[in-house]
């Protein structure tokens, strides 16, 4: 499996939570998100990597957004993800889990949606977003043109005005 440096996962071909595409080789000591939980299936988790010996790291979910629940998100390193996913999965028996919470999904399982420090984004298909970019750079010479043409004017007319 690849990993997505972005959003700590493991997957195929591309991150099921952003969408990126350039997925890297994870080491053995890569921490790797397990899952997102709050209240007692957090509690429940801990107990059984705890119980099994599977080493793991447990931070706040900060885009989780306020559920008045504490949310945590666990963490496991790369070479111990399959034991600790089968101990997931006693949690979680179903697969839709949470291990993004914030993500609204489409049906066939790709993100609509994803957080970036708080603010919510949309995620944008490849030929729209490159359509964006292309329009963007092209706006960007014709300003850069604008300027030039405009100063070069503007420098005639005072060349013209000492002259």
């Amino acid at each position: 499996m690849r990993y997505c440096a972005n959003c700590h996962v493991l997957c195929e071909k591309e991150c099921p939570v952003c969408g990126n595409r350039r997925l890297e080789e994870p080491q053995a000591e890569t921490p790797v998100r397990l899952a997102t939980a709050q209240g007692a299936k957090s509690g429940m988790l801990e107990g059984l990597l705890q119980d099994h010996g599977v080493p793991y790291e447990k931070r706040p979910a900060v885009s989780a957004g306020n559920t008045g629940a504490e949310v945590y998100n666990f963490y496991v390193p790369c070479c111990r993800w399959r034991e600790a996913e089968e101990l997931r999965n006693v949690v979680f028996p179903s697969p839709e889990t949470e291990a993004a919470p914030d993500q609204s999904l489409e049906p066939e399982g790709k993100p609509q949606t994803y957080r970036v420090k708080g603010e919510v984004f949309e995620v944008m298909p490849r030929r729209k977003r490159m359509f964006w970019r292309a329009f963007s750079a092209i706006l960007f010479i014709l300003l850069v043109a604008g300027v030039v043409f405009a100063s070069d004017a503007a420098a005639g007319w005072l060349k013209g005005f000492f002259a």
